[in-house]
This record gives C-alpha cells, structure tokens and sequence, in this order.
C-alpha cells in the first residue's frame, strides 16, 4: 500500500489537471460557438462559398525571453559591434550579456540558442544577415539589406 501522503499528493495532482481539462473544453466549445456565428454571417454576405474552404491560421505564441523584434535586433546589434563573422554560439553569449541573463544557466542558453537559430531565417530570407560556410562550422555576418531594411 502507498504511503497516505503519496495518495494524497496524486489526487490533489488529478483534481488540478481535470480542472484545466474541464476549463479548456468549456473555451474550446465557446471559441466553436464564435466560429459558428462567424460562419454564418460569412454565409449571409457570400452565400456562394464554403466559410469551411477558409484555412485556420496557426496562432503563434510569443516568448517570455523578448519581446517583439527584439531578439532580431539585438542580433543585428551583435553584428555590428563585432569585428567580423559571428557563430551562432558568439551571437547567443552576446544576446545573453546584452538582456543581463545568467551566462551559467545552460537550459536558459539551450533555449536562446534555438530562439537565436530560428530567428535567423527570417534574418536571411530579408537579407538583413549572410551564412557562410555549411554544417557544424557556419559563420554568419550583417547582409547588404540590413542597412536598407532596420535601422536602429
């Protein structure tokens, strides 16, 4: 037999997560119930097509880290503090200084070293940042657009 406090430790812990359930399908039912006024008075103005041909947008969360186009422009700032070709590890420690993190906290670092990887493609895709080289050793630098493109 478990030990009473172990008992009542998973039942508190169940009673908490059937709570959220219960919560989310009481929003899940009134966001369907908002979707279907929607429908219908898509219906009423253009009668001739489905409301159900409309793709659903993915709903992005923000980070807790930074704020909107802050990660991008702190890499931007990296760059032009540095004398030349940056590692995505170079730009993470430089973010990290910047926002005053503790540089010791490894979850933390793992979470900006995806954070800064991601944010990079799009960098790349403005042409506001060039990658140079392939693989584990890839380098990156400010591109032509950037000037053209931010300005801080």
């Amino acid at each position: 037999m478990a030990d009473p406090h172990v008992i009542s430790a998973l039942r508190a812990k169940r009673a908490e997560v059937a709570g959220l359930i219960d919560s989310l399908e009481r929003l899940l039912a009134q966001h369907r119930a908002d979707l279907m006024h929607l429908d219908g008075v898509l219906r009423l103005y253009q009668p001739d097509r489905d409301p159900e041909a409309i793709r659903p947008r993915q709903v992005r969360g923000r980070n807790r880290y930074f704020g909107r186009g802050e990660l991008s422009r702190l890499c931007r700032e990296a760059f032009r503090d540095a004398p030349g070709l940056l590692s995505v590890a170079e730009l993470v420690a430089a973010v990290i200084a910047a926002k005053g993190f503790d540089a010791g906290d490894r979850v933390l670092r793992d979470r900006i070293d995806d954070l800064v990887k991601a944010a990079l493609g799009p960098m790349r895709r403005s042409g506001s940042v060039e990658k140079v080289g392939q693989g584990r050793g890839v380098m990156w630098k400010l591109g032509n657009g950037s000037r053209n493109h931010y300005s801080i």
